[in-house]
């Protein structure tokens, strides 16, 4: 593997680690069970509030159910695919269940961190706009053991959830 370059980005916090699940309401059952996590958020990511969507550098339609809740201070997020294919079908696809990317979402300059980890190799994986909050999936898996990295901003304007678990 080539070395990796210092992106001269300082992380504040890991604000989020997500699991790709086949089942979110089997998923919250899980990781509420075994870990004492709950309740959920829940939220499906669809158009038109889901919208702007890319995979792979192209634009790309796709879904899926979020839960979210939290452990302390920290965010933690199931997916389960829908529609279409997505990072998260890949992932299912080719490992199954299990962890999927850790996000950080307290950056002040989130378009330069973009920028800083498509000019260092790292493209934009998937991207895409959730009511007024963008995100975007960088291709680390090499350099992070599997794991992708994930920003977003203006996550103060994400809609209210679809429904709440349990």
């Amino acid at each position: 593997m080539a070395p990796i370059s210092d992106l001269g980005i300082e992380i504040p916090e890991i604000s989020q680690i997500a699991f790709v699940v086949e089942d979110i309401d089997d998923g919250m059952d899980r990781f509420g069970a075994l870990l004492g996590l709950g309740p959920w958020d829940v939220f499906e990511f669809a158009p038109p509030t889901l919208h702007d969507t890319t995979y792979r550098g192209e634009e790309h339609d796709y879904s899926m159910t979020l839960a979210l809740t939290y452990a302390g201070d920290t965010m933690i997020e199931l997916i389960e695919p829908q529609e279409g294919e997505s990072i998260y079908t890949e992932h299912l696809d080719e490992h199954g269940e299990g962890l999927h990317h850790v996000a950080c979402f307290a950056f002040e300059d989130t378009e330069g961190v973009v920028a800083a980890f498509e000019e260092n190799g790292m493209p934009v994986l998937q991207s895409g706009i959730y009511g007024e909050v963008p995100y975007w999936y960088f291709d680390t898996a090499d350099q992070l053991n599997g794991v992708i990295f994930e920003t977003a901003t203006n996550l103060e304007a994400i809609p209210e959830p679809d429904r709440q678990y349990p």
